[in-house]
């Protein structure tokens, strides 16, 4: 990918509020690096890497999972056959979103993960929050993109005795802990 395009989508993840601050450095060598050929694909795959902060009882993880074409949202709404999985589903069938991106000057938008590892509670269960982290370069109005993740948010304890696994549940359990 063009350097110039990575750090402006860089830059974009910075304005991401609801997120630890991005290290610029890891993210933008794994953008440059992607092989982001043309194509009438909606999206390509990222390497796996991540950045982990530590606080007291949790920790973070966030990752850039795929690259979004812009120019091609429209097209991929339109052919949902070809979706693979629940979040590019939900997000093709978002009309706002595909409109933003559609309209967006950059080449380029990001979909990513947040997750939060929760581990400081009465009942010493691990809790884990992963949030879809939702990228449009130039995006004046954030309401929509909030709006979408914040509907895709997933909640999680570790349950189990001997073998332990992670269980959803519903978001008044993770609040009411």
């Amino acid at each position: 990918m063009d350097r110039k395009v990575a750090e402006t989508l860089v830059s974009e993840l910075g304005r991401q509020v609801r997120i630890v601050t991005p290290n610029k450095e890891l993210f933008l060598d794994v953008l440059v690096s992607a092989d982001v050929p043309e194509s009438s694909r909606f999206y390509e795959f990222l390497p796996d890497k991540r950045q982990s902060v530590q606080e007291t009882g949790r920790y973070h993880s966030l990752s850039l999972r795929r690259v979004l074409r812009n120019r091609n949202a429209r097209d991929y709404q339109l052919s949902r056959w070809k979706i693979s999985d629940t979040l590019v589903r939900n997000l093709g069938s978002d009309g706002k979103l595909v409109e933003m991106m559609s309209r967006c000057e950059e080449p380029f938008s990001l979909l990513g993960k947040f997750q939060s590892y929760n581990f400081d509670n009465p009942d010493e269960k691990l809790f884990v929050v992963t949030r879809p982290v939702l990228v449009i370069p130039g995006a004046k109005n954030m309401k929509p993109i909030h709006d979408w993740e914040e509907a895709n948010l997933i909640y999680e304890k570790e349950v189990g005795f001997f073998s332990k696994y992670l269980k959803r549940i519903k978001p008044q359990e993770y609040f009411s802990r």
